[in-house]
This record gives structure tokens, sequence and C-alpha cells, in this order.
């Protein structure tokens, strides 16, 4: 009986050998977001790149508002297909008041990290975001709302140093 047993389990793990191993799904925020329209007669693109490494999130962003675009980068925590946006840093604007080190002008107020409390998630196959006690799930979303997933950024995407900022932080140094 010994040997006949020997024999199945060396066949069983030659066959378990032989199947592929799963593929590893998808992070659900990794990737670029972006949406674009005109505005007086020119084309005003808002957008997220995202790099997500298990629950780490790190991200560049750029949107337009009161006639300008402001830019900048964030690290966060995804929990639950939510990610949890905990620190911000970059243009002055509605989504922080601090700049980054090394981007901040020599008048600066504030330098380094702010705090957030804004949160993403994803409807629909399109990015959105939700700050306070606003809802995060599709219920009540309009459609064509948030940030739609697309291939590339064409010349729409951050700077090379933002591109270095993203890979440094997806590697756990930020």
């Amino acid at each position: 009986m010994r040997p006949i047993t020997i024999a199945l389990l060396s066949l069983a793990a030659a066959g378990v050998a032989a199947w592929p191993a799963p593929a590893a799904s998808p992070a659900p925020f990794d990737g670029a977001w972006m949406s674009c329209e005109t505005y007086r007669g020119a084309r005003i693109c808002s957008y997220k790149l995202l790099v997500q490494r298990e629950e780490r999130l790190c991200g560049v962003q750029r949107y337009f508002a009161t006639s300008a675009y402001y830019e900048q980068r964030f690290v966060g925590t995804v929990k639950a297909n939510v990610a949890h946006i905990e620190k911000i840093c970059g243009d002055p604007g509605s989504e922080t008041d601090t700049y980054c080190a090394g981007q901040a002008p020599d008048d600066a107020a504030r330098v380094g990290w702010g705090t957030s409390d804004e949160r993403l998630f994803r409807c629909r196959g399109r990015l959105l975001s939700a700050t306070g006690d606003e809802a995060t799930s599709c219920q009540g979303v309009m459609r064509g709302a948030g940030l739609p997933k697309v291939h590339t950024l064409g010349g729409e995407g951050p700077d090379p140093d933002d591109r270095a900022w993203l890979a440094s932080c997806a590697a756990g140094r930020e």
C-alpha cells in the first residue's frame, strides 16, 4: 500500500506543477484616469496617475479650477475597495495648502505633507472621490461622473520629477 501512496503523491505533485499559477488580479486603482473638456476654446484635462502595490497607493494628479492647473502628489491606503488618501502636497488649492518639499517657492508658508480626508472609489469603470461623510458607492452617482480609465495620458502626463517620485513612492520611499 505504501508504494502506491508514494506513487499517487508523486503523480499529484507532478500534476500540480503542470498547472499554471493563477494570474494575479490587477490592483483596482493602478493606472491612468483622465477626463478632458473644452474651456474657452482650449482643451483642459484633469488626471490622476496611480500606482497601487498591495494596500499602498501613490498618486500624482492635476485638475483645473479658477482658470489654473493645480498639481499634487499623494499617498494613501486601500481598504475594502476604497483608497483613503492620508497625506498630500503640491500646488495649494482646494486639495492642500502644503507645497511638496523641493518644489516650494522661497516664500512658501507651508512645505511638506498635509493631511487629507479624500477617499477614492470606482464606479462603472470610473474613478470618483468623496470627502467627509459622502458615500463611496455607486448609489446616486450620475453616469459619466468621475474620471474614466485610459491607456495613456498622452502629452498631458506629469513631469519627469513627478514620475520619478511616483516610482520611488511605489517602492516605499516617498
